[in-house]
């Protein structure tokens, strides 16, 4: 009875990924904003892992722009159901060098902000309940940007040590909020709560 359960948990679709849609596979309605000024209104496909972003409007000739092209684009993601923004930001890609890369803008603040970017990349798994062994699966994973006033650009580490140093105007309020409210700096949705706490510190 259990291998049967198993056999029928197994082969729904899906059940390791095999169905899973990634938001940079499917076209979603938004808009670009040119670095030149012009407002482009339609369906919008985009990837991060190349800078690149796609535009067309009811089905007419695809347009593709690069980072150095774009100020700004809006989707809403139909995949998770929101709104998701945008930016052409300069950031080292090599020492001395910059060039504009997308990031997508989870908080925006006046002494931090909190950028991500993202990829599809093979990731590790255990089976469930008692199969013994891994395997591999497509999965979206995050990286995560601290943006400072003035202009500089830390990827983050997810180590307390990093992060308290890109807070280190406010490092002891962040230490006993980390600890109070059990944060976990790995976690996307806790990242955001602590940039936005960060910033809600100076208005005090």
């Amino acid at each position: 009875m259990r291998k049967l359960f198993l056999f029928a948990i197994l082969c729904l679709p899906g059940y390791f990924g095999i169905a899973q849609v990634f938001p940079s596979e499917v076209w979603h309605d938004g808009k670009l904003v040119l670095l030149e000024g012009d407002t482009l209104v339609g369906q919008v496909k985009y990837s991060l892992e190349t800078d690149l972003v796609q535009y067309t409007r009811g089905g007419q000739t695809v347009k593709t722009f690069t980072a150095r092209k774009l100020l700004f684009f809006e989707i809403f993601d139909k995949t998770s159901n929101r709104y998701r923004q945008f930016y052409a930001i300069p950031y080292s890609v090599k020492s001395n060098y910059k060039a504009p890369v997308i990031f997508e803008v989870l908080y925006t603040g006046e002494h931090l902000s909190l950028l991500s970017r993202e990829s599809i990349e093979y990731q590790v798994a255990n089976y469930p309940y008692s199969m013994a062994g891994t395997y591999t699966r497509l999965e979206l994973v995050y990286t995560h940007y601290f943006l400072k006033p003035d202009g500089s650009i830390s990827q983050s580490t997810g180590k307390k040590k990093d992060l308290l140093w890109v807070m280190n105007k406010k490092s002891s309020e962040i230490k006993r909020y980390i600890k109070n409210n059990k944060i976990r700096i790995d976690r996307r949705a806790d990242l955001v709560k602590l940039v936005a706490y960060y910033n809600a510190l100076f208005g005090e």
